[in-house]
């Protein structure tokens, strides 16, 4: 992943907005990719700015986690329960130091946010010039990175790192958000499993698939899969996972096609188990659920990533779809 630390310079903003003007004059499609940019790189450079202004704010307090941001509050139950777990399990320090990056720019979910950003700015604007597909691509894209990095949307899905420390405590703290694991089979660590910011899906050679941890995470797997490396079988998880703000809610908008995808693969192999593991009265509890009609589709699949290439054949399930008149105004949220 690129580093959270490299962002386009202000001066990109002028810049985007007199290409967007002259390219608009012959193209729509061309002026809502540039401004849709211009809302992802406000949105993810504001997120960084409040996480580098929560964690100086933590350090020049002498590490306490009464400070509390007004933006991102779970941040601070992050810190009091990682204290709680560093202090009760000093063995897990590691791990707990890793978890409570989440808090910072140096955080899988910031980090992802950032390389997609990076990745999609890359490709505009000479991409979309080669392909009016392609601009819808940029454009949906770019509008999702602009929601996911939302303040509401990043507070809400700290939960699933605040639980893991919860689990970790075997009780002794409180769950945010959900009702206490039921399955005590699986490591604390599965609220964080199917979200593409931790790790993806693995294929053995028997068939089935394997959760693989990205680099700094594969500590999950060592420490608190009982030194054994434990492995998630997707199916088997799947079947029996806990709630997870990512999986019954955040991933209908924050997840990468292939990451939807790959939910969506998962339900039909397993038809007899609910997609949706939270109860409505928990889910309700997100601030971010009430806008969710705002974000992408609640279906099972997300819109197409940008394709590599300027074929436009392999991108007409964007979320703006050619209308009956030829246009590209339609929208189709499902259910």
């Amino acid at each position: 992943m690129k580093s959270p630390g490299k962002f386009i310079s202000p001066r990109f903003l002028l810049s985007l907005f007199v290409m967007v003007f002259l390219a608009g004059c012959s193209d729509p499609e061309f002026d809502a990719a540039g401004k849709a940019l211009q809302r992802s790189e406000i949105a993810v450079t504001e997120l960084h700015f409040l996480l580098m202004m929560s964690e100086a704010n933590y350090k020049a307090s002498g590490s306490s986690a009464e400070i509390t941001n007004v933006r991102l509050p779970n941040i601070k139950y992050l810190r009091l329960y990682a204290a709680y777990i560093r202090k009760t399990q000093p063995d897990m320090t590691l791990l707990v130091s890793t978890l409570e990056k989440e808090a910072t720019v140096e955080g899988g979910r910031f980090q992802y946010l950032n390389a997609r950003y990076q990745d999609v700015l890359a490709k505009y604007p000479k991409q979309a010039e080669q392909s009016r597909q392609v601009t819808i691509a940029i454009t949906s894209e770019a509008r999702a990175i602009a929601l996911a990095a939302g303040y509401t949307v990043f507070n809400d899905g700290l939960v699933d790192v605040v639980n893991v420390l919860a689990d970790m405590s075997k009780g002794k703290l409180p769950k945010l958000g959900f009702s206490e694991t039921t399955n005590k089979e699986m490591p604390p660590t599965q609220h964080l499993v199917g979200n593409p910011s931790y790790g993806r899906w693995q294929s053995n050679s028997s068939g089935g698939n394997f959760w693989a941890w990205y680099g700094q995470y594969r500590l999950f797997s060592d420490v608190l899969g009982w030194n054994s490396g434990y492995r998630y079988n997707q199916n088997r998880w799947y079947s029996s996972r806990s709630p997870s703000y990512y999986g019954d809610v955040g991933r209908h908008y924050y997840g990468s096609n292939s990451s939807n995808k790959s939910w969506g693969q998962i339900a039909k192999r397993n038809p007899n188990v609910k997609a949706n593991r939270a109860p409505a009265n928990k889910i309700k509890n997100f601030k971010s659920t009430s806008r969710l009609s705002n974000y992408a589709p609640r279906t099972t699949t997300a819109p197409k990533s940008i394709p590599k290439t300027s074929r436009t054949s392999s991108y007409s399930n964007t979320r703006s779809s050619p209308s009956r008149s030829g246009g590209y105004g339609s929208r189709s949220y499902g259910k």
